[in-house]
């Protein structure tokens, strides 16, 4: 997070001489779903344009600036909102030691039982060690095959026996809020 705030920070002061930077403390960790209105309101309410986040175009506003402060003002509001919301992606970190051996348990021991209680018979995961890619996905491995036919049970299974992936997802960084409230420390997490 802090490279992307210094490599846009560094072309901010190139493109615009002299100017101030606002200095953005990161207010939460929002997930996907709700990380693009947020951003938007932020940029929105720092520009004074009416800002929107686009999958083909970006960050834009519309309609576009037309002056050159407002194309300054666009580029800060970016910047700070960046900073107090940055993007989902920046949440999530390759899984760690810890992560791998608990997605790997769920994967081969605590989902197949949830599926059996559940009415649902799943092909086991492969033991191959690359059945379970980062982020928790199984790419050859589909737990719900068995009721991909049924969109209600489907719906209902995947509720009450989430795959990996979707817990890992979930999950917000240490330290960082949720809800508006810090996490803490785990008691007994050794510190490094």
């Amino acid at each position: 997070m802090d490279e992307l705030l210094a490599g846009f920070a560094s072309y901010l002061t190139d493109r615009w001489p002299g100017v101030r930077l606002p200095e953005p403390t990161i207010e939460a960790w929002l997930a996907p779903g709700y990380w693009t209105t947020a951003f938007e309101q932020c940029a929105s309410e720092a520009s004074g344009l009416r800002v929107r986040v686009s999958l083909e175009a970006g960050v834009i506003a519309d309609p576009p600036p037309q002056s050159v402060a407002e194309r300054r003002d666009l580029d800060l509001a970016i910047y700070l909102c960046q900073g107090t919301l940055p993007p989902p992606g920046f949440a999530v970190a390759e899984p760690g030691p810890v992560e791998i051996a608990w997605v790997t348990q769920y994967a081969r021991e605590t989902l197949p039982a949830c599926l059996r209680r559940e009415g649902v018979i799943a092909q086991p995961l492969s033991s191959d060690p690359f059945a379970i890619v980062a982020g928790g996905s199984t790419p050859s491995w589909d737990p719900y095959a068995a009721v991909r036919g049924d969109a209600p049970t489907l719906r209902r299974v995947q509720a009450v026996c989430p795959h990996p992936a979707v817990l890992l997802a979930g999950l917000s960084p240490v330290g960082a809020e949720v809800s508006g409230v810090p996490t803490e420390r785990v008691r007994g997490e050794v510190s490094r």
